[in-house]
């Protein structure tokens, strides 16, 4: 260690009850005074811990006895204290300043506060974070489940309800097995659902969360919370094994959530468990005690925004058709699906090829798979909250055998001019919301076209002038668009990293048209500066109204569409 111990040393002399000594992993460790502390307040040592390396390495932290945990606020598992303390390297402190920083808040900000009483509400600011010192200290190899996954609003009144324990990933899943998106998230745990094992819950939602004090950690003290809040058939349901003190043939789980988060407890006399050892399987007895597990949610709401955004609940209701699964349309897939869209349609068809692996979704793995398919598959599997269907087939194909009419809204990601036909030809049946994707070579512009519903591309059946080249922001000469050698095919270079920029303009615009932001038809287009253009070929003209973006990296604009 360079650090030298010596000024530190002489710098908190007064406070420290005995010299430097070595601790595990080449740490240094000075005893810290505590003065004198109420009989109920005891704590019986406090450790200043400089980590090998230290001050260029690692930071100081404190250190109180394992009895401390779930006792004394702010102290996590090990006992080390968390409080504001070691800014840490870079900031301009020196190892002495900062460990004297510590230690002076150690005194103020934990010591002091927590003699005087004032820190005796702040298990309740912080009510999971103990939970879960609590879970972490009670865990063994030999636990029925590791945590719960609650998939809905906490209930309003308590209840009894199934669940599944899937295993071997050890997960108790708190929804019933007939729920399509239980259904679709356990198809997603792939290798870690091989068994499903129905399981009781008795859901109890709480308007205060548990703290240390308030926590049942017995058998009885948790049937007396059940007994007082299930109505008495319920009650006797959810413990009549355990009751007649024989075991149960489903494990029986208490679940307490509310807004702020969930507790949860496997109750003993259930089956037992089988866990699994490289090859071989073995049978557990389950606990005789009570097993606290941590909860999660993962129902939409939270996932989506943690409660901050409140369009997810109204965007579960929406189906989206989505025309194109290539390099744009793919992420704009994965994106909407992760912003809470609850049905997805995707329609494309061709088939993933080794020139898309570098700018599209799926990669290497994928290559020769039908690509709305594989994208379909590979997103449902990933946001479970979303239903992804695929259709591998052209527009022309999916329109003559589907509408519509019950679609709030259609992506047009292809970049081809008979889909935006056939589209056009469609929404006169059945109008809805239309958005228009592309990208211009190189990225060198990406737009995106929000059309209401009585907006329609071409104007009439007799109109042929397709809006989109007008629309763009470059004049590009023939010769940007390149012909695949040996084939028909065309295409335009660019890299995945460009593509992000229309990704993102796409799926946010997309998500401003289904959550009724948009009330007339526009185009915003974001266009790159001339510094880009000309780095990707030479005399580039900018349309007229695209010339503010010269002399800029990139701007966006907007234009209204009539």
């Amino acid at each position: 260690m360079s650090f030298e111990l010596a000024p530190l040393s002489d710098a908190l002399a007064k406070l420290l009850v005995e010299p430097a000594t070595r601790g595990s992993k080449g740490a240094v460790v000075y005893r810290l005074m505590l003065g004198e502390l109420p009989a109920s307040r005891a704590i019986s040592f406090a450790e200043l811990i400089l980590p090998k390396g230290f001050p260029e390495d690692g930071i100081a932290r404190i250190r109180l006895p394992s009895d401390a945990e779930l006792r004394v606020p702010h102290v996590e598992r090990g006992g080390l204290l968390c409080i504001d303390g070691d800014p840490g390297p870079g900031r301009g402190l020196d190892g002495t300043q900062r460990v004297e920083t510590l230690v002076g808040k150690f005194y103020t900000e934990f010591l002091d506060p927590w003699r005087n009483g004032d820190l005796d509400g702040d298990f309740a600011k912080e009510p999971q974070n103990y939970w879960g010192v609590n879970v972490a200290r009670l865990r063994t190899n030999d636990d029925t489940a590791h945590r719960v996954w609650t998939v809905d609003e906490v209930p309003r009144k308590a209840q009894v309800r199934e669940g599944l324990l899937i295993n071997p990933g050890r997960l108790i899943i708190a929804g019933d097995g007939d729920n399509q998106f239980v259904q679709r998230l356990v198809a997603s745990l792939g290798h870690r659902a091989k068994q499903r094992v129905r399981v009781i819950i008795a859901d109890i939602p709480i308007s205060y969360s548990f703290v240390p004090d308030t926590w049942p950690r017995s058998i009885d003290a948790l049937l007396r919370l059940l007994r007082a809040r299930l109505k008495p058939p319920d009650y006797r349901r959810f413990i009549e094994q355990i009751l007649r003190r024989r075991r149960s043939r489903e494990h029986r789980v208490a679940l307490f959530r509310n807004h702020e988060g969930g507790f949860a407890f496997v109750l003993p006399g259930g089956p037992p468990i089988i866990l699994q050892e490289g090859n071989r399987h073995r049978a557990r007895r389950p606990h005789s005690n009570i097993q606290p597990l941590l909860v999660d949610r993962i129902d939409p709401m939270w996932t989506v925004g943690r409660d901050q955004i409140p369009q997810v609940s109204a965007r579960q209701q929406k189906h989206v058709v989505v025309f194109g699964a290539g390099a744009l349309g793919s992420p704009v897939v994965e994106q909407l699906a992760k912003a809470g869209i609850g049905k997805i349609t995707l329609v494309d068809s061709d088939t993933i090829e080794t020139a898309n692996v570098g700018r599209h979704l799926l990669g290497a793995q994928y290559v020769n798979y039908g690509k709305a398919e594989a994208v379909a598959n590979n997103v449902a599997q990933s946001y479970p909250s979303c239903i992804i269907k695929s259709y591998n087939g052209t527009a022309e194909d999916w329109l003559q055998s589907n509408t519509l009419k019950d679609v709030d809204t259609v992506l047009d990601l292809t970049g081809e001019p008979e889909v935006r036909w056939h589209l056009n030809e469609a929404r006169q049946q059945h109008p809805c919301k239309l958005i228009i994707g592309w990208m211009e070579p190189f990225v060198a512009a990406a737009h995106v076209c929000m059309l209401t519903p009585e907006t329609l591309w071409f104007a009439s059946k007799a109109s042929t002038q397709d809006r989109l080249n007008l629309l763009e922001a470059v004049d590009w000469p023939a010769e940007v668009i390149r012909q695949v050698p040996g084939c028909s095919s065309r295409f335009q270079a660019y890299t995945s990293v460009s593509a992000a920029y229309a990704v993102a303009l796409v799926s946010e615009n997309a998500l401003r048209v289904v959550d009724g932001e948009v009330d007339s038809s526009k185009v915003l287009s974001w266009v790159r500066g001339r510094q880009f253009l000309d780095r990707q070929w030479p005399k580039l003209t900018y349309r007229d109204w695209a010339t503010g973006a010269e002399q800029h990296v990139g701007v966006t604009l907007e234009r209204p569409i009539v």
